[in-house]
């Protein structure tokens, strides 16, 4: 016997592999491939969701460019069009951003893992309550940057260890400020800006001796990066709450270090 004594908070698809045009601000636009989770509120009296309108909704979105405000937009149509309380939607896609070595200027394409989410509506037990106010996107990028250490520095007659750092950042904004939000390439030139250096596809000799040399005039724990892109991004507008991890990926431990910091009102 089938029994609907309970509303369900989330019910959807993922995994779903699908074209998408992101804008990431400045007018960076570029077709991918994107996987996307999309979800509805169902209430207690709804029997079921309609499983093929999350791919109806995604597919009309054609080439068209989206920016994180039209990715508002967009979950705001899918909760109306399976008239729920709630709909979230998540779209994962990789951005590959040309970088120059900073003497021979030999380029290639350093890639960007980007998470934007959407969440939309009101309560989650589907009471019908319109909720836009409670709205919320969210930006996400991960990318890789060099850090040296300066504990190492400081006992050793010649060299200190470095390694890579991952650094992810996650930002929060309303519906209504959604495009105020940094675009991508601004985030991760924040973030390369408090390394010890910024990570290149490519590197002539030239090239190593400058990464190695900055590198080392900038050292810095893991705690002192993530420290520093937190007070950077309060320079930001459009960012109501901020996420970030750093994992260092050691390069003379059998472990790795990480740090986390979670802006008040998360």
């Amino acid at each position: 016997m089938i029994t609907r004594s309970h509303a369900i908070q989330n019910v959807g698809v993922s995994g779903l592999e699908y074209p998408f045009t992101p804008d990431l601000g400045d007018g960076d636009a570029f077709r991918t491939s994107a996987v996307w989770s999309l979800g509805v509120s169902l209430s207690a009296e709804q029997r079921g969701a309609h499983m093929s309108r999350f791919v109806e909704t995604v597919d009309t979105l054609g080439d068209r460019p989206i920016s994180i405000s039209g990715m508002v937009e967009f979950v705001q149509n899918v909760r109306q069009t399976l008239e729920a309380s709630r709909a979230s939607c998540e779209v994962r896609f990789t951005w590959f951003r040309r970088v120059y070595a900073p003497v021979s200027r030999k380029s290639a394409l350093n890639p960007h893992q980007i998470t934007w989410r959407v969440d939309c509506g009101g309560g989650a037990s589907g009471d019908g309550d319109d909720g836009g106010s409670q709205s919320r996107a969210f930006v996400t990028v991960q990318l890789p940057v060099k850090s040296l250490c300066p504990c190492s520095k400081a006992i050793s007659e010649r060299g200190a260890h470095n390694q890579r750092s991952l650094v992810t950042v996650t930002i929060r904004s309303s519906a209504d400020a959604a495009s105020l939000m940094p675009s991508i390439e601004k985030m991760v030139a924040m973030v390369e800006s408090h390394a010890s250096s910024p990570v290149y596809p490519i590197l002539k000799r030239a090239d190593e001796k400058f990464v190695t040399e900055l590198a080392y005039d900038n050292p810095g724990f893991v705690e002192d990066l993530i420290r520093s892109i937190a007070g950077s991004l309060g320079g930001f507008s459009g960012v109501e709450a901020f996420k970030l991890h750093v994992q260092n990926q050691e390069s003379i431990h059998a472990h790795d270090c990480f740090a986390e910091i979670t802006s008040p009102y998360w």
